[in-house]
């Protein structure tokens, strides 16, 4: 067992999964345990956007969790863990998503809830704790909250995530409306990225029978960006299929300033997905007005559709 227990997300973590990851280590150091952060994959521009802005330091990179106590947060599904999580203990998880098929030996704590974002859980869990959240936290956890639900835009807000935002924006000192604005201009800094890159940056894997989905997500005020590079994005959909066998691969191209995307997709069933989000793919691509979160729009319908 390793000296230190790790709060960790997926893997290529958003927002919300590295800060979920910073706050519950620092909220279990406050209670007095030894849990430090940890990440299982690189920084995309506006995670390092936010760290800098906090003046925080990123969580560990842990490339192998094999015999080490980890504490889940941002999902709970064997497909999206570090590397090495099914030989280690899992101590806690932390989730805003779908139960999945992570599974222990002994009773642990299960947090999961129907909200927009783990941060809006975390600081739930400070006030049931007694733990005050400082401004550095409040900052932290606001970003997270605030890029998960897309400035409280996103289908998955609740009014529980509108009212978390408000008071942690209050402790923060910052106008979250201004400071969504400047975290969504960093979600469309996709820079120099290769067509591979931007169809694995935000990606999740989702276990369906014996198939495996896996959905990337871009979000981005300059869709036009990546809508330029279609053939490309394309040829390397095809690319991760042929080397991950996927059943179905998509790719969500999100305008979230006009709050809809653009779907491209790989692999089979392209019929049957086409159903499910009341589509058509026409040259493997299709117009989903309104479309915005992967995990409340797209995961259920597409994975009924393909059971």
């Amino acid at each position: 067992m390793s000296q230190s227990a790790y709060a960790i997300g997926h893997q290529q973590p958003d927002t919300d999964t590295i800060i979920s990851a910073i706050a519950l280590a620092r909220l279990k150091r406050a209670q007095g345990g030894d849990v430090v952060a940890g990440r299982a994959g690189e920084l995309n521009p506006e995670t390092e956007f936010v760290l800098e802005r906090w003046g925080v330091d990123a969580p560990t990179l842990l490339e192998d969790a094999t015999d080490a106590e980890l504490l889940l947060v941002d999902h709970n599904e064997y497909s999206q863990t570090v590397s090495g999580a099914r030989e280690a203990t899992i101590t806690q998880v932390v989730d805003h998503h779908r139960i999945g098929d992570v599974t222990t030996g002994d009773p642990i704590s299960f947090r999961a809830e129907p909200v927009g974002s783990t941060g809006t859980i975390l600081t739930g869990l400070y006030d049931e704790a007694g733990v005050d959240i400082d401004e550095e936290t409040a900052g932290l956890l606001l970003s997270g909250l605030l890029s998960d639900t897309v400035v409280l835009r996103s289908p998955t807000t609740t009014d529980t995530d509108r009212e978390v935002a408000e008071r942690l924006a209050d402790i923060a000192g910052v106008d979250y409306e201004d400071y969504g604005k400047e975290l969504l201009a960093q979600k469309s800094k996709l820079g120099e990225k290769s067509p591979r890159e931007m169809v694995l940056g935000d990606f999740k894997e989702y276990d369906i029978g014996d198939d495996v989905l896996g959905i990337g997500q871009i979000e981005t005020v300059e869709p036009e960006t990546v809508l330029e590079q279609r053939d490309a994005v394309i040829e390397a959909m095809d690319e991760v299929v042929a080397g991950r066998g996927y059943a179905v691969l998509l790719v969500l191209v999100t305008d979230l300033l006009e709050e809809e995307s653009t779907a491209f997709i790989a692999g089979d069933h392209a019929e049957a997905v086409g159903d499910a989000l009341d589509a058509t793919f026409t040259d493997r691509e299709a117009f989903l007005p309104g479309v915005m979160s992967r995990k409340k729009q797209v995961v259920p319908p597409v994975e009924d559709h393909l059971k």
